[in-house]
């Protein structure tokens, strides 16, 4: 068996106490596990008062599986766990939370060491990095849950639909997730300038077509789009082109756009579970179905659409 472990932090404006005082009852997590936003209906047994060393709960799921968590030791500032997986394979591995207060915030750190059968070693790196993208997406849930009580991220799988051809004007990008936000924002901003000087007819909601991702650095190549009634031709810094009329793959979120993590994740988990063969590249199409400039971030609906084989 090979060693491995995965650990990702994040700043949170609020008490250490407060925050082990949180994590330590079981019955908080589904408001930011980045597994349970999945299956929200998934059958779920707490074990326990909540916050005791043997507490813990169980869950049994069809996209989540099914397994178990048990806290094995407490103190102020850190809890130990036993995480047990039956379902869709069993598996064990060891977790901590740990809450160190750092001036007036607190940084939460999550790890689990586990291992894996030397004959799967080379899936060892890929495991590391799908843990860690998922840690990242539940810190930052729970980063919202702390600071402010909620967590606006509904996940709804529309599954299996065929996409009509889509002609479209864009720029091309690429970055990191921390750095899509903004570029997309200078691109539409460009792209609002073009569409008023040329007098393009916009024929649907903008969309972001995804090319390529590479998981481990999480870098992504994308282009930000106006769908448009007929191909055009463009002079560069754009570009022009056209999605072929496909069958795809559908989840639609509802909520801040910094939470889109979670339903890029349920697609590609609901797609393998669902045995549905999906494209890498390109990846997919993320589109925005209302305009932030006249919704509320947390009444804010996406599409994810990835691409069928």
């Amino acid at each position: 068996m090979l060693d491995y472990f995965v650990e990702k932090r994040i700043d949170i404006a609020t008490q250490a106490e407060s925050a082990i005082n949180f994590l330590a009852d079981y019955r908080n997590w589904p408001q930011w596990s980045p597994w349970l936003i999945m299956e929200p209906e998934c059958k779920l047994d707490y074990r326990g008062e909540q916050g005791n060393i043997g507490d813990g709960y169980q869950w049994d799921g069809d996209l989540v599986g099914a397994g178990e968590m048990t806290l094995m030791k407490r103190s102020a500032t850190q809890l130990d766990m036993h995480l047990s997986f039956q379902r869709p394979f069993k598996s064990e591995a060891l977790v901590r939370l740990q809450a160190v207060q750092m001036g007036n915030n607190t940084e939460v750190r999550w790890s689990m060491k586990s291992k894996v059968p030397w004959y799967l070693f080379f899936l060892k790196g890929l495991f590391q990095t799908m843990i860690g993208m998922d840690y990242e997406r539940g810190l930052k849930m729970l980063k919202s849950a702390l600071e402010t009580g909620n967590v606006h991220s509904r996940l709804k799988l529309i599954g299996e639909r065929r996409q009509d051809a889509i002609h479209y004007v864009g720029i091309r990008g690429s970055g990191t997730i921390a750095e899509l936000g903004s570029q997309m924002q200078t691109h539409f901003s460009e792209l609002n300038k073009l569409v008023a000087e040329k007098g393009l007819e916009i024929a649907g909601p903008p969309f972001a077509l995804y090319h390529s991702m590479k998981m481990k650095s999480q870098f992504f190549e994308f282009t930000t789009c106006y769908p448009t009634q007929q191909k055009v031709e463009i002079a560069t810094p754009f570009e022009s082109g056209t999605v072929d009329s496909c069958d795809t793959y559908v989840v639609e979120h509802t909520g801040e756009y910094p939470f889109m993590g979670n339903a890029w994740s349920m697609a590609m988990n609901a797609s393998r579970h669902h045995k549905v063969k999906v494209k890498r590249r390109p990846l997919g199409i993320e589109r925005y179905l209302n305009d932030p400039r006249e919704h509320d971030a947390k009444d804010l609906v996406t599409e994810v659409m990835l691409f069928k084989k």
